[in-house]
């Protein structure tokens, strides 16, 4: 009985872990519509200020942010699965995805918390135009940190999903496979970034750009169906 209730709540775990990763994908969703409905994510100076203030664009930030937490557990849960197959693989791929994800939260906290809701409010209540240029210039100073705070967020996704790739591979098993694939394209598609913005490589942008969306919505997508899957295969071996 108490074999068949761990297996049982295994199974529920990986559901769980499938939910996850299916709300990360509902968070670039929402973002998608943001996009469609106004929110421009290149808006900078005054503009860019200025729209942080826009509920639509305070809904797409804290949709986002929350979405990192929930892809923490997908993660784990893929660590988990492969751990007693490729050990070490599993674990520097949940290691390195542990980085992406702690670099994403602190950079989406700071973002949403002391920009939007606190620089942003005090540029636009500002009557005096030296206080205004003294609010723009922190945030110009933030947006220019994060050009380098970013090198290590996409490095940290490129060798997690690296990582992962190799722990999830199964010549013997399809599922295996196309996860195993959806992690290999989504450490290229952070090469990709780290390409354009850190060696010179500046005809990816409108590569980068293109795919994002797309892109994420099939990989982690395959991730929430293959995690849903894992759920099912613990059932039979229980059976």
């Amino acid at each position: 009985m108490n074999s068949a209730n761990d297996f049982n709540s295994s199974a529920n775990f990986y559901r769980f872990a499938g939910v996850c990763a299916a709300f990360y994908v509902l968070a670039q969703i929402v973002q998608q519509v943001t996009f469609h409905l106004g929110i421009n994510d290149a808006a900078a100076g005054d503009q860019g200020i200025l729209q942080r203030q826009m509920p639509l664009d305070q809904l797409r930030l804290t949709v986002i942010l929350l979405s990192f937490f929930p892809i923490t557990v997908a993660f784990a849960a893929v660590a988990l699965r492969r751990a007693k197959i490729r050990p070490a693989a599993s674990l520097l791929g949940f290691a390195f995805a542990f980085l992406f994800v702690i670099a994403e939260i602190i950079n989406r906290s700071i973002d949403l918390f002391v920009i939007s809701q606190r620089w942003a409010v005090e540029y636009q209540a500002a009557t005096s135009p030296a206080v205004k240029q003294l609010l723009a210039e922190r945030i110009e100073v933030w947006n220019e940190s994060f050009v380098g705070f970013y090198f290590v967020l996409r490095i940290g996704l490129f060798l997690g999903c690296l990582c992962f790739a190799m722990a999830t591979w199964d010549a013997r098993e399809r599922w295996n496979q196309v996860v195993a694939a959806a992690f290999a394209a989504n450490a290229a598609r952070a090469a990709g970034r780290v390409a354009e913005g850190y060696m010179g490589q500046a005809w990816l942008a409108p590569v980068n750009d293109a795919i994002y969306f797309p892109a994420s919505v099939v990989i982690y997508g395959t991730l929430a169906a293959w995690l849903w899957r894992q759920a099912r295969q613990i059932q039979q071996e229980n059976l």
